[in-house]
């Protein structure tokens, strides 16, 4: 089962994860390898600041006996006034699947709104074509401060797509704030998704309430999975009712742990990964 294998971020090992130096990122690859983890999601951004061909990239991370399970993520494709130019803006994504042998793509709207459902779903299929050219398949994340801000918005823009290599990059923060909670309305539209299309599966925890900002919670007051509110266990048998069995790729932002170092953060994910998922 994929869920027996844990890909951790590098983005959530360092404390300014916009930045990248060399040196942080093989002290990222050591403890994601050193913490017992199969592979990593890698932002795109960081592959550019790193400067170096993929090639010598990739050898680096297979030097640590890990895969790239995950290239983060394209964000320009939903309002793309056509299916060519949502396709054109993934091309640098979708060149690293190819180059890194990634299996997944991600994607999210970072825009409050989209323009039009169908285009959005048009669009996607364009990116999913070419995507499918590279062996990739395109996970779409719902942001709930986004035009796609829950599960029912987001299954909308996947059906119309009409493709298979597309489907969720489902995260348990955005589950449980999304509107109208992890219960209720939302829980059925789960429970009536094939399992195939929940591609990726971003595990952490979530406070009580959000804050005002969301988003620089997101990215930096996550629990770890075991910890917070978000209940695994409804989830865990929501996933199997479906038959899910995603790409297990942890999204921790935590300034506490990561104040603690690299080897801290990888140590104290996997094993609170492995402790929560032992319920699945």
């Amino acid at each position: 089962m994929q869920r027996d294998r844990l890909n951790l971020c590098l983005s959530t090992l360092f404390p300014k994860p916009f930045e990248m130096t060399s040196d942080e990122f093989d002290a990222g690859l050591a403890a994601v390898a050193s913490a017992g983890a199969d592979g990593i999601s890698l932002w795109s951004l960081h592959h550019l600041l790193l400067g170096d061909p993929a090639e010598q990239t990739a050898a680096r991370i297979r030097q640590h006996g890990l895969d790239v399970v995950c290239i983060e993520a394209i964000y320009a494709w939903a309002n793309a006034d056509s299916p060519q130019a949502a396709a054109a803006s993934a091309e640098t994504e979708l060149q690293l699947c190819a180059d890194y042998g990634s299996p997944t793509l991600g994607a999210v709207v970072l825009e409050p709104s989209l323009n039009d459902i169908d285009l959005a779903a048009a669009n996607l299929a364009a990116v999913a074509d070419k995507a499918d050219e590279v062996g990739a398949t395109v996970c779409v994340e719902y942001l709930p401060w986004s035009g796609i801000p829950d599960i029912g918005t987001c299954w909308e823009v996947l059906r119309r797509s009409e493709r298979t290599n597309v489907g969720f990059c489902f995260d348990s923060w955005h589950w449980h704030h999304q509107s109208g909670g992890p219960s209720g309305k939302n829980a059925e539209i789960l429970a009536s998704i094939p399992g195939e299309f929940i591609k990726l599966f971003q595990i952490c925890g979530a406070e009580a309430d959000p804050t005002d900002d969301p988003m620089q919670e997101c990215m930096s007051n996550r629990p770890l999975p075991d910890d917070g509110v978000v209940d695994h266990d409804a989830l865990f048998a929501l996933f199997r009712e479906i038959g899910a069995d995603p790409i297990v790729a942890p999204e921790v932002f935590n300034a506490r742990l990561i104040a603690q170092g690299p080897d801290a953060v990888a140590s104290a994910v996997v094993d609170s990964c492995r402790s929560t998922m032992e319920r699945w």
